[in-house]
């Protein structure tokens, strides 16, 4: 082989997709459409539309910007990569095709290589269903398909696609998930996908506030729900959470501080001091889409979340500000690159309008009647945030010097290496933070990250009393049998979880986000989600520390080692041990003279 020349491998051949071909001429009806279980989702998504380049917010009948004449006579075409699964999503010609670019590319490269190369035989069917003893069925092939758009696209409110955006083919009206986006077709779509994530949070905000799964169980007063509610509610659930104290997003390989393998994920005992963000910082991001929002929920028949009277009369302070924050040379509640005009003057003076009559009449008999309200009142939903971990967390967890508000994996639940990215908030204010600015993190006090995540016995010996009375289930991870239930193995004690019907009693952990704890009473997570098997592994954590509080005993940690001592250190009888006394004088022999 010629110098510099190496040997290229099967996973390199079939790295770059194949194509771009026509859906209708490649897949076939056991390609379905994307769902949570099984998804089918295109990478480096693309969209076009008269020979141009372009996006969802011009596409999508939705926007502000969408040109309805332009995009009546003209269809939106898209192209993206997908990642076949399954050989029964390709039709026969495609798997000739594909296969024949496939061996065209084997003989390319060991020509290039300086031999004459022979013809290859290479199979999609074998790297599909390999013989026993190789390997090759894991590689999958990549395919550039391009379709045409059918109907508006879904962000983050499809139930086939929940947390992120959906797109329908038309002709075979398949369902495919987005996972990327081309630059040039993202560009066009930034400020589609921002109104709806803000959107999206305000409706997280509410479910929140009411403590349930859905949004629409939240009973508080339209009138009452206004910008400023809102920030409350977001200072309160969002602003502060534990997932952002805990993760690093930017970050080097060698960094001491990043738990191994879980990407940017902060070791037990680590985290960031969280900057100051402002409610006027929160308000320019609601500003920044209040008019779509209105729009939005004045078009709504049923279901209004907003009163839009109210926030119409909000728009107007908008306004003002704006301007205000143009003429000093900045921005305030603008997408950016929007321009804001200084021409009309008509609402400089009036910086602050008044809701009407009724709607004012109906905000102040809520004051000065909060138990109207119900259970979402404004009285229990905005109290001042405290620091998760501070108030119920047993002393014994708190023997070490980690921080009271830190969120620690579970000491007897072990650790999950996935990283669960945080879910779609208002992101912008943190966008800008740089966490290696932040101050000195925690010291380790409570027990390190390790390969298990469980506490080790001490080397040293131990009362046998007090290793008799803790069981061996705690240095075990804890598992939910086949039913997803859990019951505690100390005898005597038939503590449940049952993660399919969990109690008050169960989530009552404040290692436990409200969002978290939402989603698990939601019951449409699945036991792979890193986030499930967290809060399983904090609940188990909890009762395994009562149970050592009913003992007494403690737990003192040393870096990844723990050590079990009693709280009360206990003599071996009643009474105190006598020393006996050597009465005896002794004989000194004399020496003869």
């Amino acid at each position: 082989m010629p110098p510099g020349l190496r040997g290229i491998t099967l996973r390199e051949l079939v790295e770059e997709p194949f194509g771009p071909y026509r859906e209708e001429h490649v897949l076939t009806a056991a390609c379905k459409g994307t769902t949570v279980k099984h998804p089918v989702s295109l990478r480096r998504l693309i969209l076009e539309c008269d020979r141009k380049y372009t996006g969802l917010d011009e596409s999508e009948p939705c926007q502000p910007g969408h040109d309805q004449n332009h995009f009546a006579d003209h269809q939106v075409r898209f192209r993206g990569i997908l990642e076949i699964q399954s050989l029964s999503w390709l039709t026969d010609v495609a798997i000739e095709a594909i296969e024949q670019e496939l061996r065209a590319r084997d003989v390319r490269v060991r020509t290039a290589q300086g031999a004459q190369a022979s013809s290859s035989s290479l199979s999609l069917r074998r790297m599909y269903d390999p013989t026993p003893g190789f390997n090759g069925g894991q590689l999958k092939i990549k395919v550039e398909i391009q379709g045409v758009k059918h109907l508006p696209a879904v962000y983050l409110t499809s139930t086939y696609v929940p947390n992120g955006l959906l797109i329908v083919s038309q002709g075979q009206n398949r369902r495919y998930a987005v996972d990327t986006m081309h630059i040039l077709s993202y560009k066009r779509s930034a400020l589609y996908l921002s109104r709806y994530r803000v959107m999206q949070v305000l409706k997280d905000l509410l479910a929140l506030d009411a403590r349930s799964n859905h949004w629409t169980n939240n009973k508080t007063p339209l009138a009452v729900r206004t910008p400023d509610w809102f920030v409350d509610l977001y200072l309160t659930h969002m602003a502060y959470a534990g997932k952002a104290r805990r993760h690093r997003p930017v970050y080097d390989s060698d960094d001491s501080d990043i738990e191994p393998g879980s990407a940017g994920r902060l070791r037990r005992g680590r985290e960031h001091t969280l900057r100051h963000v402002s409610r006027a910082e929160i308000l320019s991001l609601f500003a920044m889409h209040a008019e779509w929002l209105v729009q939005q929920v004045a078009n709504m028949r049923m279901n209004k979340w907003l009163d839009v009277d109210v926030w119409k009369a909000w728009l107007v302070t908008v306004r003002y500000m704006r301007k205000q924050a143009a003429r000093e040379g900045s921005t305030w509640g603008v997408w950016e690159g929007a321009e804001v005009s200084l021409d009309d003057e008509d609402d400089d003076e009036v910086p602050v309008v008044a809701p009407p009559a009724s709607r004012a009449k109906a905000i102040q008999r809520t004051r000065t009647s909060p138990a109207s309200l119900g259970p979402s009142s404004t009285r229990r939903s905005l109290p001042r945030s405290k620091k998760r971990g501070s108030a119920t967390r047993p002393a014994s967890r708190a023997s070490g010097s980690t921080s009271a508000s830190s969120r620690s994996t579970p000491a007897f639940a072990g650790r999950s290496a996935l990283h669960r990215s945080p879910s779609p908030d208002l992101t912008a204010p943190r966008s800008y933070y740089d966490p290696d600015f932040s101050p000195a993190s925690t010291p380790p006090g409570s027990p390190s990250s390790s390969s298990s995540g469980l506490p080790s016995r001490s080397p040293s010996p131990v009362d046998p009393d007090l290793a008799a009375r803790i069981h061996s289930d705690f240095f075990v991870p804890p598992q939910p049998n086949a039913a997803l239930k859990w019951v505690c193995p100390v005898a005597g004690c038939n503590y449940l979880i049952d993660l399919l019907d969990l109690t008050e009693e169960n989530l009552d952990n404040e290692e436990i986000t409200e969002d978290e704890k939402r989603r698990l009473r939601a019951k449409t997570w699945n036991v792979r989600e890193d986030f499930v098997r967290e809060s399983f592994g904090y609940m188990v954590d909890k009762h395994f520390y009562q149970h050592l509080d009913e003992w007494d005993i403690k737990l003192e940690w040393d870096g990844k080692r723990a050590e079990a001592s009693w709280k009360h250190p206990r003599r071996t009888d009643g009474r105190l041990r006598k020393v006996k006394v050597d009465n005896r004088r002794p004989v000194i022999k004399q020496e003869d003279s």
